[in-house]
């Protein structure tokens, strides 16, 4: 660490800060800064508008018989990458072991403007105001205004920040996520990336430095403390200004990072619920994205991530809070965020039904990303069930691929692929009165081998009024499981493949399956009836046995609006 000596205003290189006293400036910067290089030969620095605050700062210091003083400055080799990463690294870690710390508000004219100083609304000084014991404010003629202590009331009420916080910076860690980040929300930076790398120490984490890399630099940073903190409170952020983007910004579909510190500027109130009957979650990270256990639920056509927090601390405390959630939609492989604004769940309980949490959720999904995932959620398929009176057949259906399944919404997702083909396996078990038993009123169960089974997908039309220049159609039809194709195997046998070659193997066969028997078309025309002849016993101890017939009847709805295509199979048993 690079220190000025207060005496002669040389730096110095100190290995170890902790074993010395030294002052620390907090202030904006301005034009004609002093550099580290500058600093080499201090007669050229002295030349320099910026050399007044060093000037100043080693004097405050000396008064106060301190030999060593900090300037960001020109303490910081900044033509060294390897020397910037440390510092930047460090520098909660310096100006919280510092003795003293002396803010100069450049633009502070009279104390009553005190709120308007440029120097609350820099990114680096955030930390800056939190880490250090002893502060001291100081205007642009240097008259002292304050300490950190006299002004405790009114800086917690400019920067919203708890005065808990401002008294002792360790109870920082025990803050809730979301509420460190509102703190930063109006705060700015003059490289988009130092509005991420500023707040390393806030949530003590450490990174390398990439210049360069833009808004990912904040996403690094959410993921960092997604790995270090078990805190659901980093995903609270909202976007309610979305309809005052420009369209070409504006996505239906997000991922679960935040942009930017401003997505979080509604959670100043945010508290954690430490109810210890709750089982924290565990969240991983993978390249896919996040994967969070036991705090999904499904209801409604969405899904909900709890968040295991409430919007007001006092609400927490009157048992008043409603638990905060962010709502999200199933994909093919996993869930993406939707409607951004805050949503509370008012009924507890329903948010405790668990489902499929194994799918992860995209760390962020870009415009053009979301536009696509708009077109591929737009085709789907819902099953619906008409029971006749057969009091003799139970019915078990199974659904292919299971999971592309949506349990909210009831449907399968096609993913928007030209030859998705899914199956609707009816399996049917006729019932045995007891005539086979000493006890006349039990019943046996028998599974019946032969079966309807409904094959549907989508096809491609050629339609010059789409971007793509095709449009997809779906298509459905009805057979028994022991009609045959063109190469005489049964549709049985080809779904019985599923355990050795894999559904999408069984797919794409009976897909084949279906034209091959209805002579390379699928569409409209393709079987909508199957009859089927069920023997059952009628009870009697002669096994004397009935033959009925039954025909299972298959239809289809099609429900378009703007954003989806529903085709709705209904199948009459």
């Amino acid at each position: 660490m690079w220190l000025i000596n207060t005496t002669s205003l040389a730096l110095e290189f100190i290995e170890d800060p902790e074993t010395c006293i030294y002052a620390i400036l907090s202030h904006t910067w301005g034009d004609n800064e002093v550099s580290f290089q500058d600093m080499a030969d201090v007669k050229r620095a002295r030349k320099k508008q910026g050399f007044s605050k060093i000037q100043r700062t080693c004097q405050l210091a000396l008064d106060r018989n301190i030999e060593y003083a900090w300037v960001d400055t020109c303490c910081i080799d900044k033509s060294s990458s390897a020397e910037l990463t440390e510092a930047i690294n460090s520098m909660f870690r310096w100006y919280k072991q510092s003795h003293i710390c002396f803010v100069f508000l450049s633009d502070l004219l009279s104390t009553e403007y005190l709120s308007s100083c440029r120097w609350f609304t820099r990114g680096w000084t955030f930390q800056e105001l939190i880490a250090p014991e002893e502060i001291e404010f100081y205007d642009a003629g240097w008259n002292l205004v304050g300490t950190n202590d006299s002004l405790r009331g009114l800086l917690a009420e400019i920067t919203g920040i708890d005065e808990g916080i401002l008294n002792d910076s360790d109870m920082l860690q025990t803050v809730p996520v979301a509420r460190r980040m509102s703190w930063a929300s109006s705060r700015r930076t003059t490289r988009v990336e130092d509005l991420a790398y500023c707040l390393f120490g806030i949530f003590d984490v450490n990174l390398p430095l990439i210049y360069g890399e833009g808004q990912k630099a904040f996403h690094r940073l959410q993921e960092a403390i997604a790995q270090e903190k078990n805190d659901l409170s980093l995903f609270a952020w909202t976007c309610p200004g979305e309809e005052m983007l420009p369209l070409h910004r504006r996505q239906k579909f997000r991922g679960m990072l935040a942009e930017s510190p401003a997505e979080f500027i509604e959670c100043r109130g945010l508290q954690r619920i430490s109810d210890p009957g709750i089982i924290p979650a565990e969240v991983t990270i993978t390249n896919q994205g996040f994967k969070f256990s036991n705090m999904l639920a499904g209801g409604d056509g969405e899904y909900l991530l709890r968040l295991d927090c409430v919007a007001r601390s006092h609400e927490l405390a009157m048992g008043l809070a409603n638990t905060i959630a962010i709502r999200l939609v199933r994909t093919a492989h996993g869930y993406v965020r939707h409607q951004f604004s805050r949503h509370t769940d008012e009924n507890n309980s329903w948010l405790q039904q668990n489902v499929m949490s194994s799918l992860p959720i995209p760390k962020t999904i870009n415009p053009a990303e979301s536009q696509s995932i708009i077109t591929r959620l737009r085709h789907r398929f819902s099953l619906h069930c008409i029971t006749g009176k057969t009091p003799l057949l139970e019915y078990n259906i199974q659904k292919a691929p299971l999971h592309l399944w949506d349990h909210t919404t009831q449907s399968f997702i096609t993913d928007g692929y030209e030859y998705f083909t899914g199956i609707i396996d009816i399996k049917l078990t006729g019932k045995l009165h007891g005539g086979f038993s000493s006890y006349q009123d039990t019943f046996a169960f028998k599974r019946l081998a032969t079966r309807p089974i409904i094959i549907f997908g989508l096809v491609s039309q050629p339609n010059i009024h789409y971007p793509s220049g095709k449009q997809l159609r779906p298509w459905a039809a009805i057979y028994t499981s022991q009609d045959e194709d063109r190469y005489s195997r049964s549709l049985s046998q080809i779904l019985a493949q599923e355990k050795t070659h894999g559904f999408p193997h069984v797919a794409r066969e009976a897909r084949e399956f279906v034209i091959s028997r209805e002579g390379n078309t699928l569409g409209p025309q393709l079987p909508t009836r199957c009859r089927l002849s069920h023997v059952f016993s009628d009870g009697s101890f002669t096994q004397e046995e009935v033959d009925q017939r039954f025909e299972y009847v298959l239809s289809t709805e099609l429900v378009e609006t703007p954003d989806s295509t529903l085709c709705k199979i209904l199948v009459h048993l």
